[in-house]
């Protein structure tokens, strides 16, 4: 077997070619064996410009002759379900851009045929690899953080637009890109058992959900998911995690900062209360963004799980449960009542 991991990459659209096709160079762990794409001038773009050995136009005839060790797959939410599902079915392991699916029994089942099968999956929450929410990971798994009592995010942007078939555009963005906050959540506070919603809709795509999240460990949380931050679309980005007398916060993927529990000693100078890193000085300085971002760490992450040298902590089970949320957040809203997001645990 060869130390190098065979990946094929189906779907050659502008996310992933612009965002996870230029992290292959930097991974020595993988050789991008094909890529596939309906439209030939896109697979054969991708395939000059990444360095993959051959492009195909058929799914089938590339599974078949190039017999891969993983596939990636990036483009609509019907279609991660659908392929995703042709690949499992041959007990090849694989990694889907989130959304995993248009909702969350679709999540669930494709979850469900990755264990049936003998297999895994990884869903794209890059948050998890990103530097700076590493470092803020192994700030509140130590054992002077303590036990994680209240978390907060905020993430918002400008108005959304109406995708995937999708009618409410305020729904299609729980779906579609506010469960990257919903991931951050679970990542940082546990399974979610409860939570309470409201809506403030501004029509066009422009709305604000105030979200109250209670966690099975006895923590509680708080999310800012809103569309009406910016006439464009500069997303504002913040984590806020309190341990027992100490909290980390990141800021827009970028700064960590971090409040021990020694600082709040009587006999410590005020000034010397905070510590602040800088994870990333520019995301796209010296074209390191995607490694600070964590899209280089996603990739390699899967390649590693491929060859069993770590756990996966990014699998599909989390990618349904992020749509747990965002339908629980959609139905709390409209009915007025907490509502229990559905369990995403395997083999329910």
């Amino acid at each position: 077997m060869s130390d190098k991991v065979r990946i094929a990459f189906i779907g050659c659209g502008g996310h992933a070619t612009h965002s996870l096709y230029p992290q292959f160079h930097r991974i020595e762990e993988i050789d991008l064996v094909a890529v596939v794409d309906q439209q030939e001038a896109l697979r054969l773009r991708n395939q000059r410009r990444y360095g993959a050995r051959r492009a195909y136009a058929e799914i089938e005839e590339m599974l078949d002759k190039e017999q891969p060790e993983g596939v990636c797959i990036s483009g609509p939410p019907q279609m991660h379900y659908d392929v995703g599902r042709q690949v499992l079915a041959r007990g090849i392991p694989i990694f889907i851009e989130k959304p995993s699916a248009i909702d969350f029994q679709h999540a669930y089942d494709l979850a469900e045929t990755a264990r049936k099968a003998g297999t895994f999956g990884c869903t794209a929450f890059m948050k998890r690899f990103a530097t700076a929410y590493q470092k803020a990971k192994q700030i509140t798994e130590s054992e002077e953080f303590g036990p994680v009592s209240m978390v907060s995010v905020r993430y918002t942007h400008g108005a959304y637009p109406s995708i995937w078939g999708i009618e409410d555009r305020a729904l299609a963005c729980l779906i579609g890109n506010q469960c990257h906050a919903f991931d951050l959540a679970r990542y940082f506070g546990g399974d979610v058992t409860e939570l309470y919603a409201n809506l403030c809709d501004r029509g066009e795509g422009r709305f604000c959900f105030a979200v109250s999240l209670k966690f099975a460990s006895g923590a509680v949380g708080l999310l800012n998911s809103n569309a009406t931050d910016d006439p464009g679309w500069n997303i504002r980005e913040t984590l806020s995690v309190s341990g027992l007398l100490c909290s980390v916060d990141v800021e827009d993927m970028i700064r960590v900062d971090y409040r021990p529990r020694q600082y709040w000693a009587p006999d410590v100078a005020a000034v010397a209360w905070r510590e602040g890193m800088y994870a990333l000085p520019h995301a796209v300085a010296y074209g390191q963004g995607g490694m600070y971002l964590g899209y280089e760490g996603e990739l390699r992450h899967f390649a590693q799980c491929i060859r069993g040298s770590v756990e996966n902590r990014c699998s599909l089970y989390d990618g349904a449960a992020a749509l747990a949320i965002a339908e629980a957040i959609w139905e709390s809203a409209h009915t007025g009542k907490p509502v229990r997001p559905k369990s995403a645990a395997p083999g329910q």
